[in-house]
């Protein structure tokens, strides 16, 4: 049989669980479509900032 401590410290740790369940589950999950554009979004970005970059060293210097 388990003793009152034992029973006390499953109980104790059961609420720790909870808690952190509770604390998890404020989060707030990405939404479907935040979670399929954003590796879009990240491409456009990367390849945005390489045209600018290559537009200003392929640029044939004015002076």
């Amino acid at each position: 049989m388990p003793t009152q401590s034992t029973n006390q410290a499953s109980i104790e740790q059961l609420h720790r669980d909870v808690a952190a369940l509770a604390e998890e589950m404020r989060s707030p999950v990405p939404t479907a479509a935040r979670a399929f554009l954003l590796p879009f979004s990240l491409g456009a970005a990367f390849a945005l900032t390489t045209f600018i970059v290559v537009a200003f060293v392929a640029k044939p210097n004015a002076c």
